[in-house]
């Protein structure tokens, strides 16, 4: 009896998943983001990052100022697995901080491009004429200006450290969203449902967040990983070069500037302890992006 009525609950529950994957275009990307082998290893390495993020105060074995008496450059052992740093630090609880700020500065990033670069790039669209013109006009002299140049000037203004990183991250960004929804909202708005929807006497405020919105945002969610890579290789640049946040706060880049000294000396963990860090994170959101993107082509929403 247990035997029939396992194919039975089974075939009920495939039966919800697909109706919810017809219903909600969310559910069914994530659904097969999650199916797809890359996005399974890019949520597992993201999913641990969002709790050492989140709960690092707990999870951390040391304070990242904590400095331990005669364990100065020891190498990775049972009680400190990533080893210590020149000052005694153990370089385990440093990354695990390392990797909250990284994951804050790519999210604050985003949280600033993504909307106003949308705004921007939705409005340029759909108007059109000179409305699109000035506003086209104002994102390529942003992108006329090189990133670091960008960044040197509004960390000049605002000083430095990490939330001033994540604004300057966030605006260095704003033009790549603003051309990619512009391009996606020429596209759309010449489809048979928008002029379907505009003969029926639907608003540009409807017609935008009611029908374009959701068919332009499959390549914005892949823009937005990947400018979270960029920002996290961007904010471990900007360290290391002293622009971001001041010793001894941990980020990946000041870490890796106070192991320049070392490498050579035999401290190879001290090396290896950041850039490990930093590699995960971006093949992690890489391989997010390239999940998002087979899970939202036209060649496999069919299988």
């Amino acid at each position: 009896m247990a035997d029939v009525q396992q194919p039975k609950l089974h075939s009920r529950r495939t039966q919800r998943v697909r109706a919810f994957r017809e219903k909600s275009q969310w559910f069914d990307v994530s659904y097969r983001v999650a199916r797809e082998r890359r996005g399974q290893i890019a949520l597992l390495i993201l999913g641990m990052a969002a709790v050492f993020a989140l709960f690092a105060n707990l999870i951390a074995p040391y304070d990242y100022e904590h400095q331990i008496r005669g364990a100065r450059l020891l190498s990775p052992s049972w009680s400190h697995p990533f080893g210590t740093d020149d000052v005694s630090r153990d370089l385990l609880s440093r990354m695990i901080y390392g990797v909250r700020i990284s994951i804050f500065v790519s999210f604050g990033a985003v949280a600033i491009a993504l909307p106003i670069g949308v705004a921007i790039g939705y409005v340029a669209g759909y108007i059109g004429g000179w409305v699109d013109g000035l506003l086209m006009r104002l994102v390529d002299t942003m992108l006329a200006f090189p990133g670091i140049l960008t960044a040197l000037v509004v960390l000049t203004v605002l000083g430095t450290g990490t939330r001033e990183v994540a604004i300057t991250l966030g605006i260095i960004a704003i033009p790549l969203f603003a051309r990619l929804s512009r391009g996606q909202m020429l596209q759309e708005k010449e489809r048979d449902y928008t002029l379907a929807a505009r003969a029926l006497g639907a608003g540009p405020i409807r017609i935008i967040m009611r029908h374009i919105a959701v068919n332009t945002l499959p390549p914005l969610m892949i823009q937005a990983a990947l400018t979270m890579a960029f920002s996290i290789i961007a904010e471990a640049s900007l360290s290391y070069l002293g622009l971001g946040a001041s010793p001894p706060v941990p980020t990946i880049g000041l870490t890796l500037q106070a192991s320049r000294e070392f490498m050579l000396l035999g401290a190879w963990w001290f090396v290896i302890a950041p850039v490990a860090a930093l590699a995960l994170l971006l093949v992690a959101l890489n391989f997010l992006a390239d999940a998002i993107l087979e899970a939202t082509s036209p060649y496999v929403r069919s299988k």
